[in-house]
């Protein structure tokens, strides 16, 4: 045998042994489809480089498609005539599939083919105006990614990594916080089986530096924009980012969250600081371990043993939610604009369920990105007390992203909870009428410790004491806060009745912003 005989020889037997010097490789070649189609993000376009190089550089086998209905997604009355999708009969070949698509509106078979690696149970992965894919079937995203679209109204986001999932596959290496253009999407409220791993503020300042970052400045509730969802055995990771205007498929923080996300969906193991600081040395082997989230070790809360206990009546008394219901920002009394054209429903009635939170250990635990809840009484004037447990957190995490929660007076003015203590009081600050009032003094203990409310609400005037500090003393409440009950909306008929000064009865409203906050001894005491 010569050398050159020898040498193609060594060459095959290292082939078939799976070695290859060029490039990072899978275990076993998988095959991934994108399917790609909209004109308003040029998807079919801006995919192609990240197809490319999960072939090139991880050696998967890549199918690319790319629906070229021309105007689809800006079709007039919203009814383009249904097209048939290129090569749809090749998504059964998908291992994964990755869908970055807006307004689509198939032929019966094409959506079929679609429907049926969904229905079968394999992975995908989402990216932003997948979450309006269709212009007829607004029960997609909800079902098969875990969220919503309701609207898109702020032009600047603020993004955060979720510290309580900071070690989550899909964010190893991403960086803990950013400021862009393009605000969030409304994507409110998570289906069962997702978990939030980045979280969002929108806000419209346009500052030299990265927007809002330094005070975290925001014109928006807080909404998860990159979410693990878990659904018919699969993992669908889901990204609302992914905007070229704005530099997002460039950006560090989205190629992370890309590639993570597409091995974590195919169950492999995701590097500490995520796949692409292994370069080409990367090697893709089988998860060794699901991820669990560190569990939080919190105390008990405290007793509450009141003389008159004849008078009040408990909201929780930590057994059940029987007297809460789920509340989010996109159902009646709307807080903001709803984006009627795309907006997503299902898979359940959220007007009509029953509260989301946790009942855990006897504590109730807020859900972010799962709504608010509110009592499904209204009250009018009456002393409301409270226990509320704010988690800790590391030092990366700042400002109003530290425990963010609140307590609203018959939904509509905010008794702030955040993480404030041993700082000058600010009408953002724990205890603080939102926006409105900063308190009296700093009463504030430390994160990782029970903390008690009392407020007392006669006649629009609200009295507030924290860990036994009185902070407000008879408050007129007039304009409702941020996010509160509006006075009025686009929707008259579908707003909570308060107008101007005039105080109405309403419900408790407990926030769940991007915090799991905890709550025990929920009681309330109505005054005639």
């Amino acid at each position: 045998m010569n050398r050159f005989s020898h040498f193609m020889l060594t060459l095959g037997i290292i082939s078939c042994l799976g070695v290859n010097f060029g490039h990072a490789q899978v275990p076993e070649q998988q095959t991934i489809v994108f399917v790609t189609g909209g004109d308003e993000y040029q998807s079919r376009e801006r995919m192609k480089p990240f197809a490319e190089k999960l072939e090139k550089d991880y050696g998967f086998n890549v199918i690319y498609i790319a629906d070229e209905a021309p105007g689809a997604d800006t079709a007039p009355n919203n009814d383009p005539d249904p097209t048939p999708l290129p090569k749809a009969e090749q998504i059964a070949k998908a291992d994964l599939m990755v869908v970055f698509m807006r307004f689509r509106n198939w032929t019966e078979r094409s959506t079929k083919l679609f429907m049926e690696h969904f229905e079968k149970g394999k992975p995908a992965l989402g990216i932003r105006t997948t979450t309006h894919a269709f212009w007829k079937d607004r029960t997609f995203s909800p079902k098969y990614f875990g969220g919503h679209y309701k609207t898109h109204y702020t032009s600047r986001i603020v993004a955060q990594v979720n510290p309580e999932h900071a070690d989550h596959p899909m964010v190893r290496g991403v960086q803990r916080k950013w400021g862009q253009g393009e605000g969030p999407y409304v994507s409110t409220p998570l289906t069962e089986g997702a978990e939030p791993v980045v979280f969002s503020y929108g806000h419209n300042r346009d500052r030299e530096e990265s927007p809002g970052i330094g005070n975290d400045s925001y014109d928006s509730p807080n909404y998860p924009v990159a979410w693990a969802y878990h659904h018919n055995g699969a993992r669908r990771p889901m990204i609302t980012l992914g905007s070229y205007r704005v530099g997002d498929l460039e950006a560090d923080y989205f190629q992370h969250l890309f590639y993570n996300s597409v091995f974590w969906a195919l169950e492999y193991e995701v590097p500490e600081n995520g796949v692409l600081a292994e370069g080409h040395n990367f090697e893709a082997v089988p998860e060794k371990e699901v991820y669990q989230p560190e569990q939080a070790n919190v105390p008990s809360p405290p007793t509450f043993n009141p003389t008159d206990k004849e008078e009040w009546e408990m909201l929780f008394d930590g057994n059940d939610l029987s007297k809460w219901k789920h509340y989010d920002v996109t159902i009646p009394p709307y807080m903001l604009y709803v984006d009627r054209r795309a907006n997503s429903e299902g898979p359940i009635d959220y007007t009509m369920s029953p509260a989301r939170w946790n009942v855990e250990d006897g504590m109730l635990v807020a859900r972010p990105g799962y709504g608010d809840i509110i009592t499904r009484h209204h009250y009018n004037n009456y002393r409301l007390r409270l226990d509320y447990y704010i988690p800790e957190y590391p030092d990366w995490v700042t400002n109003e992203w530290r425990g963010n929660s609140g307590v609203y007076l018959n939904g509509s003015w905010e008794i702030a909870i955040l993480d404030s203590y041993g700082k000058q009081p600010t009408d953002r600050s724990n205890g603080a009428i939102y926006r409105r009032k900063a308190p009296l003094e700093n009463a504030s203990k430390p994160a990782g410790q029970w903390q008690t409310l009392e407020i007392e609400f006669i006649d629009g005037k609200a009295t507030v004491e924290l860990n036994g500090t009185r902070i407000h003393e008879s408050v007129k409440l007039y304009k409702p806060t941020f996010m509160g009950f509006p006075s009025a909306t686009i929707w008259p008929d579908e707003s909570f009745p308060s107008y101007d000064e005039t105080v109405t009865e309403g419900p408790i409203r407990l926030q769940a912003e991007n915090a799991r906050v905890r709550f025990a001894n929920i009681a309330i005491q109505r005054i005639d």
